[in-house]
């Protein structure tokens, strides 16, 4: 578990914290004829893990890392496991300091090298805006599988390139109880479908470039290279 202290982002006590997801088997990658953990694969001088800290860094907000040491205890755990660890952990760090008791939480998948840091503040700032301004009288589509009761706060917010949404999605703190208890693979999709999230335009195709097989790392190999690498 890791965080850092918050920059001059005009985020100060309404700053959510940063989950990024690095404790994944890679399998897809590997069915695809990928060799080892895609987060390690290298992107230039530095690992897809490393590129992506390194955005996640270069936006002072604060952040936790979870890894898979930190799963070891459970059988077959997927990415639902990997954002309640996240959370919980977020939550106890900000209990131990409460200014640093996050308003919510931006879920990040590690394998997105090419994110931007203006990316993550832009959603920081929107997740931030969309709970200030939120309906109270909104609610759930029909099918929605919560039972947390409607707030004021419940909102969630995500980047969107060219039609795409990508990552990360913001979920505002009315959401802690069911992010706790998130499980499998499906991660937060249902919550998503309950609460479609408001969407923010961005120039920043790495937020939804993942290297989930071995031609989409090349592809943002290619597309770093050529757009990046001399930023």
């Amino acid at each position: 578990m890791k965080k850092i202290k918050t920059s001059d982002t005009n985020l100060e006590h309404t700053q959510p914290t940063v989950i990024l997801l690095c404790a994944g088997r890679s399998e897809r990658f590997k069915a695809h004829g990928g060799v080892g953990n895609k987060l390690d694969a290298k992107l230039s001088h530095l690992s897809v893990k490393d590129h992506v800290l390194q955005s996640v860094q270069a936006s002072g907000l604060t952040y936790l890392i979870v890894e898979p040491k930190d799963l070891a205890h459970l059988n077959n755990p997927g990415m639902g496991d990997s954002i309640a660890f996240g959370v919980a952990q977020s939550i106890k760090a900000g209990l131990a300091d409460l200014a640093r008791l996050p308003s919510g939480w931006l879920i990040l998948p590690a394998d997105l090298p090419l994110v931007q840091s203006e990316t993550l503040v832009k959603v920081a700032s929107g997740l931030a805006d969309a709970q200030k301004n939120a309906n109270p009288k909104l609610t759930p589509k029909p099918d929605a599988t919560s039972h947390a009761p409607v707030h004021l706060e419940r909102t969630t917010v995500a980047p969107v390139y060219y039609g795409q949404r990508g990552h990360p999605v913001g979920f505002s703190k009315a959401f802690l109880k069911d992010l706790l208890s998130l499980k499998g693979d499906q991660g937060a999709k249902e919550l998503l479908q309950a609460y479609p999230p408001q969407l923010l335009e961005v120039q920043d195709r790495g937020c939804v470039l993942d290297v989930d097989t071995p031609e989409l790392l090349e592809e943002a190999r290619n597309w770093w290279q050529t757009n990046l690498s001399k930023h």
